[in-house]
Parts: C-alpha cells; sequence; structure tokens
C-alpha cells in the first residue's frame, strides 16, 4: 500500500511500541482496547460505514501502519484513505457466530503493525439494524483522551446524519506525523531533560526488592493479581487530599510507597508512573498515544508519618513530571547504561496508574476482593508489579499484579487489604502512622535473612555474588566483601584465569542471580592482559555484525552491554528480527536492554535447524 507521509515513532508511542514487540506473539492482546459504543435509532449499516469512513479521513492516526525494518529505526507510515473494514454480527441465532464471540475474537488477535490499521470495528445488528459498535483499538494509537477525541466526534457525525445536514468539525491541528517531527527537533528542553535524567539515574537503587526477589519459578502461575473494591475508599482518599492540599492520586501512591518500602525492607521505591505528555495546544487533538511511563523514586527513610510520605510522593512526583516529556528508549538507554557501569540489571519496572471513570458506578456498596485469572500475558512484559487505582463516582478499585518471582497470591492479597486499611485509619484528622507503624496493618512475613552490603544507593547480596564468582569452571574458591566503598572477590583459581575474563563472566551471570553484582575488583587474578579470553561462542561474529549495520555503528565491542556499544532500544527487534533471518533465536528485548556483555548473548544464540 503506498504511503501519504511518514515519520519517526512518537514519543508517546515508543512505550507502547517496545512493550508490544517485548510480548511474546500470541499474549499481546493486554494491548488491545475494547470500546462498545451503543448506536441512535434510525442508524443503517451504510451510514455507519459513512461516519467511519469520515474518521479515517479526519484523522491519519487511524491509517497509519508500524514499519518495525525501517531505516534507521522504526516508522510510522500513513496510508490513503479506504474504507474502514466493518464485521457484522447479529444478535439473532442464524447460524453466524454471536457477537460476544466476534468481538473476542477481534480482541485477542495479534495486530499486524505493518500492514493492519490500529482499530478494529464490529457493527453488532438486529434484524439486520446497527445498535452497537464494537472497537478493538491497539494502545500505540490510542489513550484515553484519543478515545474521547474518537467518540465526540463520532457522535456528532451520527447526529448530523439523523439530521441530514452538514457535519461541523474544528480542524485537525495536528497529526502524529506532525508531531514526530516537532519532537524530532533538537531543543534545550530536551536536552535539559535527558540531561536531568543523566544525573538522577546513578542516585536509583539497582532493585527496590533485592531482599524479595527470587529466580522465577521453573513451574506454576508466573504471576498473580486481584482487584479490591471499595465505596469507602473513596471518601476517604479526598478527605486525607483535602486535609494535605494534595491530589488524590499523591494518596494513592503514598499508600503505594508504603506498601512495597514495607514489603521490600528497603527505604527507597522505584516505579513508573503512567502519565500523559499532553497539553493546551494543538498537541490535544493529535490521535495518537500521548503518554508513557516516567520515573518516580521515593525516599522514605527515616521512618515518616504518612503525611510525611504524602508529601515526599507530591514533590518526588511533580519532579519527575516536569521531566517526563522525553523519548522514553533514550531514557531507558541511560537507565541500561548506568546498569551496566554498575554491573547489575536496573530493574525500575513497577508501574502505577490512574484512572478516572467518571460518570459510571463502581457496581458494589461493600468492599469486595477478588482473586482474576493468572495474568499470563502481563507476566511476559517484563514488568515486576503493577498497580492500577480506578476512581468511580462512587467508590475505588485498585487492582494489583506481582510476578511470582517478587510474591505469591496470599502476598497480593495483603498488599491490597493493608492498603485499604492503610488509607481508612487515615481517614481521622488526627491520625499519622508512622511507617514502622503501619507495618503491621499489611502483616508481611520478614525477608529472609541475607547476607547483604549497601554500596551507595544498592544493596548487594554478597553470597549471591560469590555464587556467580565460583560458577566460573576455573574458580576454586572466592570470597566477596566490602571495602572503601568498592565491591572485592578475593579470588583462587585453577591455572590461568585474567581478570577480564571472569569480570565478563560475572556481568553475563548477574541478570540471572537476584542480588548479585559484578565485582568493582577481583584480588588474586592477573590484571587483563589484551583480550580477556575464554570460548569464542558460534554466534558472536554474526551478533557482533548485526548490531554494527543496524545501528550504523563502524565496529562493535562485545565485552560491553548492547546499549554500552551503541546500540539503540528503539532498533532493537530489527536486530532480532536480522538475526533470525541469519538463522539465530533465542534473544528479547529484555537481553538487550540489560548489562550482560554481547558475547554472553551470544552463548544465549541457538541455531535454526540445518545451520
Amino acid at each position: 500500500m503506498p504511503e501519504v507521509r511518514s515519520a519517526d515513532l512518537c514519543w508517546g508511542q515508543r512505550y507502547h511500541w517496545l512493550r508490544y514487540q517485548q510480548v511474546p506473539a500470541g499474549t499481546r492482546h493486554d494491548a488491545h482496547i475494547v470500546v462498545n459504543t451503543p448506536l441512535p435509532d434510525g442508524l443503517s449499516l451504510p451510514g455507519l460505514k459513512s461516519a467511519l469512513g469520515y474518521l479515517v479521513r479526519r484523522h491519519e492516526g487511524l491509517r497509519t501502519v508500524f514499519d518495525a525494518d525501517a531505516a534507521p529505526g522504526p516508522r510510522q507510515r500513513v496510508e490513503p484513505p479506504r474504507p474502514l473494514p466493518l464485521r457484522v454480527a447479529s444478535t439473532e441465532q442464524d447460524g453466524t457466530p454471536a457477537p460476544a464471540a466476534v468481538v473476542s475474537e477481534m480482541s485477542v488477535t495479534e495486530f499486524d503493525l505493518a500492514r493492519e490499521w490500529p482499530i478494529r470495528a464490529c457493527a453488532v445488528t438486529t434484524g439486520g439494524v446497527p445498535r452497537r459498535l464494537a472497537l478493538v483499538l491497539n494502545h500505540l494509537a490510542f489513550d484515553d483522551w484519543s478515545i474521547q477525541l474518537f467518540q465526540r466526534d463520532f457522535e456528532a457525525l451520527l447526529g448530523a446524519l439523523a439530521e441530514r445536514r452538514r457535519v461541523e468539525l474544528p480542524p485537525v491541528a495536528y497529526q502524529p506525523a506532525d508531531l514526530a517531527a516537532a519532537e524530532a527537533l533538537s531543543t534545550p528542553e530536551r536536552t535539559a531533560v535527558l540531561r536531568y535524567w543523566q544525573d538522577t539515574v546513578p542516585a536509583l537503587p539497582a532493585d527496590t526488592f533485592a531482599r524479595r526477589r527470587t529466580p522465577a519459578p521453573p513451574e506454576g502461575p508466573a504471576a498473580y493479581g486481584a482487584t479490591l473494591t471499595s465505596p469507602t475508599l473513596l471518601g476517604a482518599v479526598r478527605e486525607i487530599a483535602g486535609r494535605l492540599r494534595v491530589w488524590p492520586s499523591a494518596v494513592h501512591l503514598a499508600a503505594y510507597a508504603v506498601a512495597m518500602a514495607t514489603y521490600a525492607g528497603e527505604p527507597a521505591v522505584t516505579f513508573r508512573w503512567l502519565t500523559s505528555h499532553r497539553e493546551d495546544g494543538p498537541r490535544m487533538s493529535v490521535m495518537t498515544c500521548m503518554f508513557s511511563p516516567v520515573l518516580v523514586s521515593v525516599d522514605l527513610g527515616g521512618d515518616p508519618g504518612f503525611a510525611e510520605v504524602v508529601a515526599r510522593v507530591a514533590r518526588a512526583v511533580d519532579t519527575a513530571q516536569e521531566h517526563a516529556y522525553a523519548p522514553y528508549d533514550e531514557v531507558m538507554e541511560i537507565v541500561a547504561r548506568d546498569g551496566f557501569r554498575r554491573g547489575t540489571p536496573l530493574r525500575a519496572s513497577s508501574e502505577v496508574n490512574f484512572l478516572s471513570h467518571g460518570g459510571t458506578s463502581c457496581g458494589t456498596r461493600k468492599e469486595r476482593f477478588l482473586r482474576i485469572p493468572e495474568p499470563t500475558a502481563w507476566a511476559r512484559s517484563g514488568t515486576d508489579t503493577y498497580l492500577r487505582v480506578g476512581e468511580w463516582d462512587d467508590g475505588v478499585t485498585v487492582a494489583f499484579n506481582a510476578t511470582a518471582a517478587l510474591m505469591d497470591a496470599g502476598g497480593v492479597e495483603r498488599v491490597l487489604r493493608g492498603y485499604a486499611r492503610l488509607l481508612e485509619a487515615h481517614r481521622e484528622p488526627g491520625a499519622d502512622l508512622r511507617l514502622g507503624e503501619a507495618a503491621g496493618l499489611f502483616g508481611f512475613a520478614p525477608p529472609a535473612a541475607l547476607r547483604l552490603a549497601r554500596l551507595g544507593p544498592d544493596t548487594v547480596d554478597l553470597d549471591a555474588t560469590e555464587r556467580v564468582v565460583r560458577a566460573h569452571p576455573a574458580v576454586r574458591s572466592a570470597v566477596v566483601s566490602v571495602a572503601g566503598g568498592r565491591l572485592l572477590a578475593t579470588v583462587e583459581a585453577h591455572g590461568a584465569l585474567s581478570e577480564g575474563e571472569l569480570r565478563l563472566h560475572c556481568l553475563d551471570a548477574v541478570s540471572g542471580a537476584p542480588g548479585a553484582r559484578c565485582p568493582d575488583e577481583f584480588v588474586g587474578l592477573p590484571p587483563e592482559c589484551g583480550s580477556p579470553g575464554g570460548t569464542v561462542p558460534p554466534g558472536a561474529a554474526d551478533l557482533a555484525a548485526v548490531v554494527a549495520e543496524v545501528n550504523g555503528l563502524a565496529s562493535v565491542d562485545s565485552d560491553v552491554s548492547y546499549v554500552a556499544a551503541g546500540g539503540r532500544l528503539l532498533r532493537g527487534p530489527r536486530v532480532l528480527s536480522v538475526l533470525r533471518s541469519r538463522g539465530w533465536h533465542g534473544l528479547d528485548l529484555t537481553d538487550l536492554s540489560g548489562p550482560r556483555p554481547l558475547s554472553g548473548l551470544a552463548r544465549t544464540l541457538t541455531p535454526s535447524g540445518g545451520r
């Protein structure tokens, strides 16, 4: 299909693009939004098709595909207008699939982003008359605001059709490609925002859950989830927010921070706050997704009272949002480079989202707790925990997911019930529980006793690090300690083993060893001299060549991570695609964003049959 024009991905699209590519095929429907819209009496199928066709012509984002193989990076390509495919499902028992089955199939079927527009439509009919329109939308093109924009335009069109008059809609000032062109400009504001993250990321803890994280269980559920809906929480949160002069979202975030700090046993809680990048002006009219996560870190040291926690959270969020409008992938590259520098993954991968459902009831008059089926699709997203707060007209729903590597179903329930108890306890003006006192509301068992050390912002498991060092076949013994703010490994080896070879081994292994970190110094080994040594994996040359080719690099250092070598995260999907075309499998985007050296990633590659 010829294109009208093309552009780089908008900043708000990049998060969803990378997330969609990260999640394996068959589990990507978490990024699909289902919207049901009642249709007015007297609307015919041709009239419905006409209205949808008008919207497709009006908003370029509805007829945009995404090219993962474009050079130098993925592109959004606007296609010429054409009729939007419209499926029809009858409520009558006429031998055709029922509407629920049709919409379910549409919602779970993966979008072919390179060929398919990000919108699917189904007219639900009775007696041949359309009664309801079901839409399945891809998050790449839609957020809450753009869904409201679509519905506003759609309702105006239907009203004009009913009255047989010409529709009058304000002109669309910005299309997604216009927004991408504006974002591509090098501005002082963009430079300042990225400099802020370069200065901030080194102070973030590598892993809030270092004391709790375990290797992912080989069997059983990969994640757990539950929801708690409470009519009384709505009033409690609003009273607290009014008393402390903050937004209700700050009160919820404070309750989340207390829950996570209490569970993790760490003073600092880092999470990704899903925030909108829309602002008054022409950008408000862009039909695309304009939100992505911004990193927020809250220090709860000093056993603060809840009012102080709320104040700290509000300040942290304000500061983060002042620096939120930036390319998501470039901020994550800063995180990845710092993880390689530290020698451990920076697991800033818990997410929090706050949604308003104005005009809608929560559907219950008393507190209701529900376990949800295993969130298998979410579990493959690379996210540690996910808190979603929904505020209704008459209640609040708090949903929480956690990977099995962090907590079990009982832990998820204790988070939600303790969260509600904490907020209810502070409804009264005089209540102000300190962090240590609030811990009793959750009932968490203490973390396992570990031999831990504090290095800068990080909690390091010394025993886990020793196990990583000892796993090298040439190491006879190893003792890990801290001296002068540095992590030391005193090593006795069998035969020749250079410091460089052992360092590469540790960098390659720490991602799979919770709490471990590559030592800063190896005592008892000869210093690195020339090549670090070790066996060169079969796929190493191909991996280095592909990384260089896709990223336009003259050469690649295989002893550093993908990002440290100059690889760009947005080009990661194309790196993996080219590797597959050359017969290599086994890597994903998480591997490319971690601290493992390319030489270690090459050991993960597996050849296709016949190679």
